[in-house]
C-alpha cells in the first residue's frame, strides 16, 4: 500500500482556502499582516501630493489590496469559525458596525475547539 500523504497547509489556503481550521494565532496574524498593507499604502497616498503621478498608482495600489484583504479575512473567519465549531453565519457580525469590533476581538481569543471537530480533525488544516 502506498503511504497516505499528509495534506500541508499553504498561505494561498491560510488566506484564501475555505476548508479546515484556523486557530487563534493564524487568525491574528492573518488580519494583521493585511491591517499592516492596508496602512503601508494608505500612509504612501497620505505622503505623496495629490498632482505627484505616483498618487494613482498608490491609490490604485490601496483599492486593489483593500479588494483581496477583504476576501483573505472573510476566508480567514469562515476557517475562524470551524476552528471554533460555529456556524458560518454568524461572519455577519463582522459587518454590523456596532458589533463588529467586539466580533473580531472574540474571534481572535475564543478558544477553538479541542480535538476533531465537524470541519476537521486538527487546527491550522485543510479539512481532510
Amino acid at each position: 500500500m502506498a503511504a497516505v500523504e499528509e495534506q500541508r497547509p499553504s498561505l494561498a489556503w491560510l488566506f484564501f482556502g475555505w476548508s479546515g481550521r484556523v486557530s487563534r494565532a493564524p487568525f491574528a496574524l492573518g488580519w494583521g499582516f493585511w491591517l499592516m498593507l492596508l496602512s503601508a499604502s494608505l500612509t504612501r497616498i497620505v505622503i505623496v501630493p495629490k498632482e505627484d503621478p505616483s498618487f494613482l498608482f498608490w491609490s490604485f495600489v490601496f483599492v486593489g489590496v483593500g479588494i483581496v484583504s477583504t476576501i483573505s479575512s472573510i476566508m480567514l473567519t469562515v476557517k475562524r469559525l470551524h476552528d471554533m465549531n460555529l456556524p458560518v453565519p454568524l461572519i455577519i457580525c463582522l459587518f454590523i458596525p456596532a458589533i463588529s469590533f467586539f466580533a473580531l476581538f472574540a474571534f481572535m481569543v475564543w478558544p477553538g475547539t479541542n480535538g476533531a471537530n465537524d470541519y476537521g480533525r486538527y487546527p491550522n488544516r485543510p479539512k481532510d
